[in-house]
């Protein structure tokens, strides 16, 4: 699959660019209401993934992280990061099919190599979270029609969203998912990036065209 954007003639990039807005503090009111109760598996604990989680269970929500089978056993640095930091660690295996949103915080090289180890797991209706849109726009990797897909981008290392989240406040974000996901991606930009205040994902939170399904 082409890069989606390049396919477009000029009218139509610029019509696409044309729906990129700020977002609004009143449009974070349910705060992240959405997830509470859920399962979130983050896929990776390197410095996004350990700082995203933090905030994540700082904000009340249930989170877990999935790692290689080898991570695991070799007792790898992402397998000590998130067991001292008191979190669950499991294989793909074991707690992908569980979760409701499965947050993908590897690096880019190896998104490819991830989401296909783990969609096959995803249950029907879950949602696949990215902080890179990378592997679905250059790469163009097909995702499952009934899973929602929800970019939220922070604009900075995975420390100053940790250290911005613990001083209330948060980090400039860029948002982008898949139609008539809002509810779910509004539920996810709000923990992640800090904000325990009812108030946007960070101090700044563009909201890009949604993904075409």
């Amino acid at each position: 699959m082409a890069n989606y954007f390049n396919t477009l003639n000029l009218r139509q990039q610029l019509a696409q660019l044309g729906k990129c807005r700020f977002m609004a503090r009143d449009e974070f009111a349910d705060g992240a209401s959405y997830l509470q109760g859920k399962k979130v598996v983050i896929v990776g604990c390197g410095a996004q993934g350990l700082n995203q989680g933090l905030n994540m269970r700082d904000s009340g929500l249930d989170i877990s992280y999935a790692l290689r089978k080898e991570a695991i056993a070799e007792k790898r640095a992402s397998w000590r990061k998130a067991t001292e930091n008191g979190f669950k660690v499991g294989t793909y295996e074991e707690l992908i099919p569980q979760a409701d949103l499965v947050v993908n915080l590897t690096p880019d090289k190896q998104h490819s190599d991830v989401v296909r180890s783990v969609q096959p797991l995803m249950k029907d209706g879950a949602a696949l979270g990215y902080s890179h849109g990378f592997n679905i726009v250059e790469v163009g990797e097909q995702i499952r029609k009934d899973i929602t897909v929800v970019m939220v981008a922070p604009k900075c290392p995975g420390t100053e969203v940790r250290e911005e989240y613990k001083r209330g406040f948060g980090v400039p974000s860029l948002s982008r998912y898949t139609r008539k996901t809002t509810r779910k991606a509004k539920a996810w930009r709000l923990p992640k990036h800090g904000l325990r205040r009812q108030a946007a994902t960070a101090r700044a939170c563009w909201s890009l065209p949604s993904w075409r399904k």
